[in-house]
């Protein structure tokens, strides 16, 4: 089955004549054919170039998905501690109350006693300690980053 083919007029500069003549002989095709395989060698190229393009966003993504899939692992792992903690001690903490026959609970916020004041004070000083560790951590990283770069 043959292809009906379209006329189409375009000028072109004379060295691109003379291309596509080199092509022609090259190939021993004529002209048309010489245009015609040009043009699909560039579409075929650029197809290629997109595929390379995607792959290497591609692999970017699955770079950088594995740093962050590791750290939200070490965040569900921490979760599931916190979970299991708070368990134990609403447990505890149901126990004692059955045992020792209370009626009424008191918050911390109608009485907190110097116990708790110094456990909610250590508490806060350990959350600035790592707070602090985190950011001359991060700010080694980044020096060494511009360091790297430089």
């Amino acid at each position: 089955m043959r292809t009906t083919k379209q006329r189409l007029h375009v000028r072109l500069a004379p060295d691109i004549v003379e291309k596509i003549q080199t092509i022609a002989n090259e190939k021993h095709v004529s002209q048309t054919d010489a245009i015609t395989e040009a043009i699909d060698h560039y579409f075929a190229e650029r197809d290629e170039k997109y595929v390379v393009f995607q792959n290497m966003i591609s692999e970017l993504m699955d770079e950088k998905f594995a740093a962050l899939q590791e750290k939200l692992h070490r965040i569900q792992v921490t979760g599931n501690v916190i979970d299991r903690d708070t368990k134990i001690l609403l447990e505890f903490m149901n126990h004692y109350y059955l045992i020792n026959e209370f009626n009424d609970l008191i918050t911390t916020e109608k009485y907190k006693t110097n116990g708790m004041q110094q456990a909610e004070d250590l508490i806060q000083k350990r959350i600035h300690k790592h707070r602090q560790k985190k950011l001359d951590y991060e700010k080694r990283k980044a020096q060494k980053h511009q360091e790297s770069e430089a």
